[in-house]
């Protein structure tokens, strides 16, 4: 068979280290399939919806800190796939999405699924493309994994006209740009040290930039050797070790009390890795600006980043672990802070504790998610869906720096499924346990099917309270007792499991939680295990009541 540009194409994914993509097959790129045929080098996940392969994508990149890869046909694939899109640019995960185009012939003539990715991804994606001909290939291949992977990383779109990737080309060589870095300079660094020496109430704030082992062990070294507290973004709390004195926290989709009063009592914010928008800001609350306004040193790769939302002190444009390394090499001058350390404890128990012995029973969830975190292995990966049951995860589980979480931080409902799909195809021998409520896992849930194929070891754990569950308490505070839009009628989902060749299990109260956790949790294969609860047992609810029980007992 002829060299063709789909041979050209699949050469240079490898050459920029992609081993793995994820795809639903169209006929627009039916030669690409091809070209992957005879190469062991890419494993091609078959997904069963766009939005799930883009999704799972995403959680790949996030995995690896390469581009996750994503194959779909035009107009409805591509359009299925903007999901993923959208969730690389909120939270800045390199994307590369290549979607089988139209022929050359038919281009602009409003042929059938025609779609000019440029128009109508314009503000998702930082740039788009089409190859042409063979010559492009090299070329456009290396912009786009050099465009999706630097500054602020983000999805990009190179269209594939069908009848292009079926050219004889020539077997020209694969290009890599690679990712222009920028280093924190030494002037920078020991202005950051004069400022932490000065500081009483310093707090580390650290977003997902970088999510190595290697920086999560210098990230540790570093709040030790300067004493300085330590609080994650949304969806990153598993970078820090959730149970040590200086952890204060992961701020949420849901802004907390003890985490606003901690933080307007900080004299100094070290923001890095984070572009500090709304949600790592607390509603752009922080660093605060009005008088007194809190210091900022802001460290970022993208200096168009930087001074967007807050006046910063000390601007630094580089990544998140060159800059700790860095920091780790000037002298330390630590401070004591022990005033300010019990504070952050006090946060830290706010936010995080769990008083189990006086959780009511009404808490079905609760205390399943409970068990399951008593048998998470320090090495497990967790994903969780959007919604409000994700409260139970964050403030139940105790994460180290082993483990890994992947989460929806911009609040993209259906990602728990595809994200736990891609950790266990990376990581095999790993637990993987996706948390998802019923609504996200029937928009997503049909991936099942490919972790049925796969064989993988995936715990689904659906929290089916029969509701939009989070959208009902929007309701309920601004329109009480008139739910409208939200409530759900769902199938039995352990059934529903069976069905696809998974194990099901299902909890209806308290008192099942322990022997059908440890029956699913040790169970191989794909399970899913549905815990039925009440939508109106909130985890504000479950907590009064611990504190009402703790408060009789004494």
């Amino acid at each position: 068979m002829a060299f063709r540009v789909a041979d050209l194409l699949v050469d240079s994914l490898i050459a920029h280290g992609v081993d793995r993509a994820f795809s639903v097959p169209g006929e627009s790129f039916l030669a690409l399939l091809d070209a992957l045929y005879e190469r062991d080098e890419i494993d091609l996940v078959t997904c069963r919806h766009e939005g799930s392969a883009s999704l799972a994508a995403v959680a790949d990149a996030k995995l690896t800190g390469r581009a996750g890869v994503v194959m779909v046909s035009r107009g409805p694939g591509a359009s299925n796939a903007a999901l993923g899109l959208h969730v690389a640019s909120q939270e800045a995960i390199p994307l590369v999405l290549l979607v089988g185009q139209v022929g050359t012939f038919e281009l602009n003539r409003d042929a059938v699924q025609e779609i000019d990715t440029g128009r109508a991804f314009s503000g998702l994606i930082k740039w788009s493309t089409r190859i042409d001909s063979a010559a492009q290939v090299p070329e456009m291949m290396a912009r786009a994994f050099s465009v999706a992977l630097g500054g602020t990383p983000g999805p990009v779109v190179i269209e594939l006209p069908e009848d292009v990737l079926e050219m004889e080309a020539d077997p020209l060589s694969a290009r890599v740009h690679g990712v222009a870095r920028a280093e924190p300079s030494r002037a920078a660094v020991e202005q950051a040290t004069v400022l932490l020496g000065k500081a009483e109430r310093p707090i580390l704030l650290v977003g997902g930039e970088c999510r190595t082992a290697e920086f999560r062990k210098d990230l540790f070294a570093l709040s030790e050797r300067w004493n300085v507290p330590v609080a994650a973004t949304n969806k990153m709390q598993d970078l820090f070790p959730n149970d040590h004195r200086l952890w204060i926290g992961q701020l949420g989709f849901f802004t907390s009390p003890a985490h606003v009063a901690l933080f307007e009592q900080a004299d100094l914010i070290v923001a890095i890795g984070t572009r500090l928008g709304d949600l790592s800001s607390m509603g752009f609350r922080f660093p605060r600006q009005s008088p007194p306004s809190q210091p900022l040193v802001h460290v970022y790769p993208d200096p168009n980043a930087i001074g967007t939302h807050f006046h910063t002190d000390l601007s630094i444009v580089a990544s998140a672990h060159p800059f700790l390394k860095a920091w780790l090499d000037v002298p330390v001058v630590s401070r004591e802070r022990g005033g300010w350390i019990e504070a952050v404890a006090k946060t830290r128990e706010a936010v995080h504790a769990w008083p189990e012995p006086g959780i009511p029973s009404a808490d079905v969830f609760g205390h399943a998610v409970a068990a399951i975190a008593k048998r998470f292995p320090a090495d497990g990966i967790v994903t969780t869906d959007s919604g409000n049951f994700a409260a139970w995860v964050h403030r139940i589980f105790r994460f180290q720096p082993s483990a890994r979480l992947l989460g929806s931080a911009c609040g993209a409902m259906g990602s728990g499924v595809p994200s736990a799909l891609s950790a266990s195809l990376r990581y095999p021998n790993n637990q993987v346990i996706a948390f998802c409520g019923d609504g996200g896992f029937l928009m997503t849930g049909n991936e099942l099917a490919t972790a049925v194929a796969r064989r993988l070891n995936i715990k689904i754990v659906i929290s089916n309270n029969q509701s939009y569950g989070t959208i009902r308490s929007y309701q309920e505070k601004a329109f009480p007792q008139r739910p409208c839009g939200t409530d759900l009628s769902n199938p039995d989902f352990a059934a529903l499991a069976r069905a696809f060749g998974a194990q099901g299990y299902t909890i209806t109260n308290a008192a099942q939680v322990a022997e059908v956790v440890a029956e699913a949790m040790s169970a191989k294969g794909p399970v899913v295990l549905e815990v039925r609860s009440d939508v109106r047992q909130t985890l504000d609810r479950s907590l009064a009541a611990a504190r009402a029980d703790a408060s009789e007992r004494r």
